[in-house]
């Protein structure tokens, strides 16, 4: 497995130079990312089901005993993620929305992911598919704990916190005793093979799903922002209204802007690019 672990960790190292990360270097306003946190609804609910899946189709004792301890590890983040959207102002995605076009591309990278898990003819294999999402997680959790640090966000996040990284790294996964025993592990070379092709293909969709999250946010941060309205004057208003009075107009009634936190809706409907 030690070729395995090597091959994952080249993947993990160019994953960590996408143009999401390189955005989030530039530390913008968090606004300005608004899409990205809806935009992994479909995959962070998925991926439950993906630990599931593994777990229950692993048979072979040693690697059980890591699949199983890795579903414990994970179970319960689904209800950090909805948690924090709820913290953010944002709503998750109705089921018209979360099968639209703004959420192809994490719909068919988690159902890849999936069907990786179902497919498996290997406990090893199952046991890759682990490492490699955890591997790509790691690279996501810490570039934006790092931001959302940097930025002084003040909300209580759990699923995007430092929080959040710090349980993924005390996975038992992780720990010395356990990855050398994973490097240890002697594959053949039939397994071998499925395994590398495994981790080739998962990064293959982990990358174009954020490759449609970075597509929306640029899209997004492409559009001009609006113009604040400005409030008028109790004076301005009676002028105006005394101006429609001589035309024998209704006078205009004046509504003054209503300020709202960032994104109080997750955003509706199927345009856009797909995320």
């Amino acid at each position: 497995m030690k070729i395995v672990q090597q091959h994952i960790v080249r993947h993990q190292e160019q994953f960590s130079d996408h143009p999401f990360f390189a955005r989030l270097a530039t530390d913008p306003p968090f606004e300005r990312l608004a899409p990205f946190p809806v935009c992994l609804t479909f995959f962070v609910m998925t991926f439950q089901d993906i630990l599931r899946i593994c777990d229950e189709r692993a048979t072979e004792p040693g690697y059980k005993s890591m699949v199983h301890r890795h579903r414990l590890e994970d179970a319960g983040h689904d209800r950090w993620f909805l948690g924090d959207l709820a913290a953010l102002g944002l709503e998750p995605p109705a089921a018209a929305e979360l099968f639209g076009e703004r959420h192809r591309a994490a719909r068919n990278a988690s159902l890849t992911l999936l069907s990786e898990a179902l497919r498996a003819r290997h406990d090893a294999c199952r046991l890759t598919l682990l490492l490699t999402l955890e591997s790509a997680g790691h690279v996501f959790f810490e570039r934006v704990a790092r931001y959302l640090e940097r930025i002084g966000e003040q909300r209580r996040l759990r699923y995007f916190s430092q929080t959040h990284l710090d349980v993924e790294k005390a996975h038992d996964v992780f720990e010395e005793d356990t990855d050398a025993r994973i490097e240890a592990i002697s594959l053949d070379q039939e397994t071998r093979t499925e395994a590398l092709q495994l981790i080739d293909r998962c990064y293959r969709e982990l990358t174009g799903m954020f490759d449609a999250i970075e597509a929306q946010i640029a899209a997004g941060a492409a559009r001009p922002a609006l113009a604040p309205s400005r409030p008028r004057s109790a004076r301005e208003a009676a002028r105006e209204a005394a101006r429609g009075a001589a035309r024998g107009a209704a006078p205009r009634v004046v509504r003054t802007p209503v300020m709202r936190p960032f994104a109080q809706r997750a955003p509706r409907g199927d345009g856009g690019s797909p995320g």
